[in-house]
């Protein structure tokens, strides 16, 4: 039901008559489902509207500039129930997950309105011929699609869902009909790699440009999987051969359209202790949340506000990272030292005993592994840098449910939480 809390003073919808508690039941006489409808028509200049007030419908004919918002606003309840996964992945993060942690962690969405809204990646497994007409009519684009395999069967046994349609037929319609798409691969040996992984991204390159590019990135297993599929780990020889793979097939694509498509994640290149690409190969950095380009987004940041620096800042700081990043962060701290041997900074490596030793992105460090860390290391700066991948988009809030709060609380330190290398640079050098 979507219910309208209020209107705004002198917005459109107060001024065509919307009241508190109207129902919106229509758009342009077609049913209204839900909060991406709303926002879909808010966006457009001119549309029927029919709202519930009472027990009468009204309709109002709508007509307002473009860009310009309806300003309404809607009850809680209304916004978006993400949709229950229906498969039942080998990899599944959270079926990976210890037991007893707060309800939220364990919810498996799989919804093509938050990969629309938000960017969640979705294996389109569940989009029934309602779902995609609206797709298609209604261009809601960009989405964000987990292949994992073009390979039907690979894919199935992958996702553990056999009656996942063909991937290729439905990327093929959404393309057709002008969907742009980002798609990732989970890569997991002797599954996806090697011949099913050189189809994969043969495949996803026919549907360029509407699928813009493809991040592969290596699976992540937790000590938690005593009783789920066995998965061999991303070694460095299989590192090694994914990079080779890829870069030799994205090459071939950048020499015939310019555009580079196929990215391995920094974590894979971490694996195969290889140096990654530049700055300039990673184009837009549209994989960024897969971790794709991070190591070189965040350097070039730092090296912008670096080369405004003229001081180390006042304390005493550490950089609390996890194993993968320590190298590149130690990096960035002698640079600064190099130009101002006063600054006082380190870099901590958190070992994480929460997931298991052999997840080492800093993006799954929790908050009790950070305070057993610090606890146990000599010299700890009066200020800690966090970064902020570590916490939830939405609040302060670390894997493990500890908060920001209580790490400040516990530890008695400062915290600054850092986005980038900009912010990682000003944090510890004043720049002009």
């Amino acid at each position: 039901m979507l219910k309208i809390l209020s209107c705004d003073k002198n917005s459109i919808a107060q001024k065509i008559g919307l009241k508190k508690d109207d129902v919106i039941v229509a758009f342009n006489g077609e049913e209204a489902l839900d909060m991406l409808d709303v926002a879909y028509y808010d966006s457009q200049n001119t549309f029927q509207l029919t709202v519930l007030r009472g027990e009468k419908q009204i309709s109002f004919n709508v007509k307002k500039p473009t860009g310009y918002p309806m300003g309404w606003n809607f009850y809680d309840e209304c916004y978006i129930e993400p949709r229950w996964c229906a498969n039942k992945c080998l990899f599944c993060f959270v079926d990976q997950l210890p037991k007893g942690q707060r309800p939220t962690l364990y919810v498996k969405d799989d919804d093509w309105r938050l990969s629309f809204v938000s960017g969640n990646y979705v294996t389109l497994t569940n989009l029934s011929e309602r779902d995609l007409k609206r797709i298609v009519d209604k261009k809601y684009s960009p989405l964000y699609v987990s292949v994992h395999a073009t390979n039907d069967e690979v894919r199935k046994m992958l996702l553990g869902n056999p009656r996942a349609l063909p991937i290729m037929p439905l990327l093929q319609k959404l393309a057709q009909s002008g969907i742009t798409m980002y798609t990732q691969v989970v890569m997991c040996p002797d599954l996806n790699d090697g011949k099913v992984l050189e189809q994969t991204v043969t495949d996803l390159m026919t549907l360029y440009p509407a699928v813009k590019n493809l991040a592969i990135v290596p699976v992540g297993l937790t000590k938690h999987r005593c009783e789920l599929s066995k998965i061999r780990p991303v070694d460095q020889a299989v590192a090694e051969q994914t990079i080779d793979l890829v870069e030799k097939l994205d090459n071939d694509f950048f020499q015939q359209h310019g555009q580079h498509f196929a990215y391995c994640s920094d974590e894979m290149y971490v694996y195969a202790k290889r140096q990654m690409p530049n700055y300039e190969f990673y184009g837009d950095f549209e994989q960024l949340e897969n971790g794709v380009g991070l190591v070189a987004d965040t350097r070039y940041m730092f090296d912008l506000a670096f080369s405004d620096a003229v001081a180390e800042q006042q304390g005493n700081f550490t950089i609390v990272t996890g194993v993968s990043a320590t190298p590149f962060m130690q990096e960035l701290v002698d640079k600064a030292k190099s130009a101002f041997p006063k600054l006082q900074c380190n870099v901590v490596t958190v070992v994480n005993k929460f997931f298991g030793e052999s997840v080492t992105v800093a993006g799954l460090v929790v908050g009790q592994d950070i305070l057993q860390t610090l606890s146990n290391t000599p010299n700890v700066g009066d200020t800690l840098l966090i970064p902020r991948v570590m916490l939830r988009e939405i609040e302060d809030v670390f894997l493990d449910g500890m908060t920001l709060e209580q790490l400040k609380q516990q530890t008695g330190k400062n915290i600054i939480v850092i986005a980038d290398g900009y912010e990682l640079c000003q944090a510890i050098l004043r720049c002009e």
